[in-house]
């Protein structure tokens, strides 16, 4: 394989706020290849980041909206740790790469993703139809990000498994002497669609199309039943003319959300979404989002808010962030309903695909999904003494262990065992607290009107 570094930046292509980082006299030195012409800026905060382009590439390598920016400045802004580091590549001005990493101090710096936790996936974009090879414009990405952050581990979670990505850092890993350590991380699960609703409806069964008809009939005689494909249409409507008036709706829309995830049957041990740094960070992207990147439904009885669905549409998935439903209709399966009818919506829409994203939840595996893998790759300079290079793998080891748990088969049956009887202990804490007295709700501060 030939050496994978690229060129410096010409200084004419450095955007006002962005360092260029020189070329280093040592053996991996970028290489000056005026065939490729790359020029690799580096900017060190998310002031005029290029998000359309930014957006636009993220499209055109067919990843999913956790690698563009809107989601992962809003994950950053409220639950983001770091210092944003971005990492462009370009020839001729147009954008062929992009790298979103956060920067962290310490002993030795340390490079994540940005959003790195937040994120469902993650990934070093390159543009598909460029003349330069993938493996070349990942690796500039990372020569730029190292060059900002001398001798910093990198910690990349949520990578794909199936990807050629991992193949390019680990490409990228040997020829710049790092040591790599590829972790699994998390189970994902995805659904096939068919091409129409016919042949999904088949997929179904006669039964379950039967019962899914009798839930609606039962939803609907407790009230008046009104289904909402696109619950942020008031928000879009009053958007252009009168935003401020816009934002209070989003504000209440946020809200009903948050008291649906309160009323869910497992509400005690789920977590709130919607309900600090978490919801402020969903409020975001529900304002900042192209229309159409975010799908929210839902269902109502006699006006109120019973069950929604949070998707986020990608170019080749649609991908189901998060759903819940009210305990006192659980009988009727509101949720089921939803996701059925969201299904089908996907399929008219054109995806054969429902990502149902990391986790393992029962109501995913009732649905016969795909198992797919995401890992972690963990790299580290190599040719440290043995003390320091101890002390890097107890730094690292503290940010990796469960991972590291999870790549043994027996400590990860151990792991499971224990956290399935924590599970049982703190459901019996649930089913007893009846008998126990009640304590006062805390207050919640009131939510900043964006």
């Amino acid at each position: 394989m030939t050496d994978l570094a690229v060129p410096a930046a010409d200084a004419s292509d450095v955007p006002p706020g962005s360092t260029t980082s020189a070329p280093s006299d040592a053996g991996l030195a970028l290489v000056h290849d005026p065939a490729h012409g790359l020029a690799v800026t580096v900017r060190r905060h998310l002031d005029n980041a290029p998000v359309p382009e930014w957006r636009v590439l993220a499209q055109q390598g067919g990843h999913p909206p956790f690698t563009g920016p809107d989601w992962l400045r809003a994950v950053h802004a409220h639950v983001g740790r770091g210092e944003p580091l971005l990492v462009s590549v370009r020839r001729d001005g147009r954008l062929l790469a992009f790298g979103a990493f956060a920067l962290l101090g310490g002993p030795r710096p340390l490079l994540t993703f940005l959003g790195a936790g937040g994120s469902d996936y993650a990934a070093v974009l390159t543009d598909p139809d460029a003349d330069v090879p993938a493996v070349r414009l990942v690796a500039a990405v990372l020569d730029g990000a190292v060059r900002e952050a001398p001798g910093a581990f990198l910690d990349l979670e949520q990578v794909p498994a199936q990807g050629e990505q991992t193949e390019h850092v680990a490409a990228w890993a040997r020829l710049r002497g790092y040591a790599q350590r590829t972790l699994p991380q998390a189970t994902v699960h995805s659904v096939a669609l068919p091409a129409t609703v016919e042949e999904y409806d088949a997929s179904l069964g006669r039964h379950a199309r039967h019962e899914e008809r009798r839930q609606w009939r039962r939803l609907a005689e407790l009230g008046e039943l009104a289904v909402a494909d696109d619950l942020l249409e008031p928000v879009t409507a009053l958007r252009p003319h009168d935003p401020e008036a816009a934002a209070d709706r989003l504000e209440e829309l946020v809200t009903e959300l948050a008291e649906v995830d309160d009323a869910h049957p497992h509400a005690e041990r789920r977590r709130r979404p919607w309900r600090g740094a978490s919801g402020r960070t969903l409020t975001e992207v529900l304002w900042t989002s192209p229309p159409g990147t975010v799908q929210l439904s839902g269902l109502r009885v006699d006006g109120e808010l019973v069950a929604y669905a949070f998707c986020l549409a990608g170019p080749r998935a649609l991908h189901g962030y998060v759903q819940s439903y009210r305990s006192r209709y659980a009988p009727t399966g509101p949720g089921t309903l939803l996701l059925l009818r969201l299904c089908r919506r996907a399929v008219l829409t054109g995806y054969r695909e429902l990502d149902l994203l990391r986790g393992d939840e029962a109501y995913k595996r009732r649905l016969h999904p795909v198992a797919h893998q995401t890992v972690r790759l963990v790299l580290t300079p190599s040719g440290r003494d043995a003390l320091p290079a101890l002390a890097d793998r107890f730094a690292l080891l503290r940010r990796t262990y469960r991972d590291e748990v999870r790549r043994s088969e027996r400590l990860d049956r151990s792991w499971t065992a224990l956290a399935g009887a924590l599970e049982r202990a703190r459901d019996e804490v649930v089913r007893r607290r009846p008998a126990l007295p009640a304590l006062p709700a805390p207050r919640l501060p009131r939510r900043r009107r964006r």
